[in-house]
This record gives structure tokens, C-alpha cells and sequence, in this order.
């Protein structure tokens, strides 16, 4: 009876340590950070000049459903692409998420950069996006000079630094392993990847 119980064990066991085996660091992920959270997160790096970052959004929302509940899914919008621009964007989009409009600015925005291939070379392009999904001109001021607005500028400047990010799209699990998206080829596979991932965090 005891050997039966320990192959059954065995048995129940196989899959999960099986899984674990299939993903490598260096391979299918990177540790950018010793530490990571206690709570499952999802942190993806992205601009609006990348044209990478806009193909990934319908992907991403497909992970999203397949993530376990409760994960919490964050975007850091990085200063290195775009030249000057860079941080004027980041500072639309943390405007954005303080007006409560990320998702309506996000995907204007995006279309207006791809689609139409309309120019941006100021504050003044970026605040008639705005204005074309309903924010006044005047409150996207306040909003893009605002303490908090400035907060979020540095903390994402931090984030981008700390997690060594060179490149968009970029994805962090759990504040510590960097995804190496060309280690899998579908959907599929990604959210396996990133399900196994965000299990992996810090007792």
C-alpha cells in the first residue's frame, strides 16, 4: 500500500516537475532582479513609437484573459525611442492614466502615429490627440504638468533603468524575470511561459 501511495505521488508529481524542467533562464527568461514581488505582476514596456508595441496590444489582451485572477497588468511607457518626443509621450500617457483615458489616448494615439502617420513633434500634436477622444486642452495641461504626472515620470525612468530595458516590447514578471519572447512561437506557448513565471513569487 505505501509503495502504491508513493508512485501515485510520483505520478502527481510528474507534470509539474516536467514543467518546470521545459522553461531555462537564459533560454525562455532573464533575471534582471534578485528580489521580486510577493504579489503576481505583469509590468510591459512599450512606446508609442514602436510599432512592435502596437501589433502587441491585441496579443496582450488575449494574455491577459488566460493570466490567473487577480494578476496585476501595469504599462511603463519608456523615454529612449523617439528622440526628443520620448518623454513628451510619456508624459501623454502618464497624463492619460491620471485622466483615467489611458486605454481611448492609447489607442488614438497609436492609430494616429501608424495608421495615419501623422507627425509628432510637440505637445501641441500630442494635446489634439486628447482633444479628439473628449479632454479639454486646458485640463491635458494641468494634467501633463501636475506633481503626480511628474512622479510617474520618474518612477517609470526608474523602472526602465533598474529592469535594464533596451528594447520594445519588453515584459517583466513578478519585478524580476524578463521575458525572451523569441524563445516561443504562439500565444500558446507565451502564456504558458508567463503562467509559469507568475507563480514564481517570493515567499
Amino acid at each position: 500500500m505505501k509503495k502504491y501511495l508513493l508512485m501515485l505521488a510520483a505520478l502527481v508529481m510528474l507534470p509539474l516537475s516536467s514543467q518546470a524542467a521545459k522553461y531555462e533562464e537564459g533560454t525562455h527568461y532573464e533575471i534582471v532582479k534578485e528580489v521580486g514581488t510577493k504579489q503576481p505582476e505583469v509590468l510591459e514596456f512599450f512606446s508609442y513609437f514602436c510599432p512592435h508595441c502596437y501589433k502587441f496590444v491585441p496579443f496582450m489582451n488575449e494574455i491577459k484573459k488566460r493570466a490567473p485572477e487577480g494578476v496585476k497588468f501595469k504599462q511603463n511607457h519608456v523615454e529612449f525611442l523617439g528622440s526628443d518626443m520620448g518623454p513628451e509621450m510619456a508624459r501623454a500617457f502618464a497624463a492619460a492614466e491620471l485622466l483615467k483615458v489611458e486605454p481611448e489616448f492609447s489607442a488614438a494615439m497609436f492609430a494616429a502615429i501608424h495608421d495615419q502617420r501623422r507627425p509628432m513633434t510637440s505637445r501641441d500634436d500630442i494635446k489634439a490627440v486628447f482633444e479628439e477622444i473628449g479632454v479639454e486642452g486646458a485640463k491635458f495641461d494641468s494634467a501633463a504638468n501636475s506633481f503626480p504626472v511628474n512622479g510617474m515620470l520618474k518612477q517609470m525612468q526608474r523602472n526602465t533603468e533598474a529592469f535594464k530595458i533596451r528594447g520594445t516590447p519588453a515584459v517583466v514578471v513578478n519585478g524580476k524575470y524578463l521575458i525572451k519572447s523569441g524563445s516561443v512561437r504562439s500565444i500558446e506557448e507565451y502564456s504558458a511561459l508567463l503562467n509559469y513565471l507568475l507563480a514564481q513569487v517570493e515567499k
